[in-house]
């Protein structure tokens, strides 16, 4: 199931110290994959919820995984304590449904670095320039492998946007402190190139709200897992009380 999002830079600001590449490349790149380009080393993080350690969810055998395939692409991964170079952070958010056995998750992947703002170039903060996320539930028993399979994925795409913005043939030797103009209105979000697995419920809703969404809904993502509650059909939705949303239009 889903949960495509999210905020990225706009093509036509996002073009500082990009000149490693050709202009014809550039071109062809979306303002996401661009926020990738000349980055040669980053951290990689991993956090998740108690629940999802106490399911069997390692959060270091996610990062060493992650952290190896980064290397196999070519990219150096650096210490996870290092403040201040390119950080892949990676954020499992995932909660057991109360009386019912399931667990509901949502994996955030965002990659921060340090850009400088458009209106003042001089000022310069840590922002995210590549973000996707997946909300999903699994039962108990498949849980673990259910996330794993869901951050590969996820990270596939990731790295899949990294090679397109850096050629093999076109790298630089040690390029990160980049800075890359961060506009005031974000991009439009983009799908993941692959579909990562899927929940089985169709309609999604808050408990303490009487909306209810599908979910890829743009504002699923501000559910607490906690809160959250599923619905099968549309009739179940309505007879629970809730109310279609005027965004998503379910």
């Amino acid at each position: 199931m889903k949960t495509k999002k999210h905020t990225i830079l706009p093509t036509a600001l996002a073009m500082c110290l990009l000149g490693a590449l050709p202009v014809s490349s550039l071109a062809k790149l979306s303002s996401k994959q661009k926020s990738l380009s000349l980055i040669t080393s980053m951290v990689v993080s991993v956090s998740t919820t108690k629940e999802a350690r106490e399911a069997g969810l390692k959060e270091e055998d996610i990062r060493k995984d992650i952290a190896t395939r980064l290397e196999q692409t070519g990219v150096k991964t650096l210490p996870e304590y290092m403040y201040g170079p390119p950080r892949l952070q990676i954020r499992i958010n995932a909660y057991k449904i109360p009386n019912q056995e399931m667990f509901v998750d949502n994996i955030d992947v965002l990659f921060k670095q340090e850009v400088t703002l458009a209106r003042n170039p001089e000022e310069k903060i840590t922002a995210v320039t590549w973000e996707h996320s997946w909300l999903s539930n699994s039962p108990p028993q498949r849980f673990v492998k259910h996330i794993k399979s869901n951050i590969k994925i996820l990270i596939d795409g990731f790295i899949a946007d990294y090679l397109a913005a850096n050629p093999p043939d076109k790298r630089p030797a040690d390029v990160n402190n980049i800075a890359i103009v961060l506009p005031a209105v974000p991009d439009k979000q983009t799908k993941p190139l692959v579909k990562p697995t899927t929940a089985e419920y169709k309609y999604v809703a808050s408990k303490n709200s009487k909306v209810f969404h599908k979910p890829d809904c743009r504002w699923v993502k501000r559910i607490k897992p906690s809160n959250l509650v599923t619905y099968s059909t549309r009739a179940k939705a309505t007879e629970a009380g809730k109310r279609p949303c005027k965004t998503c239009k379910p």
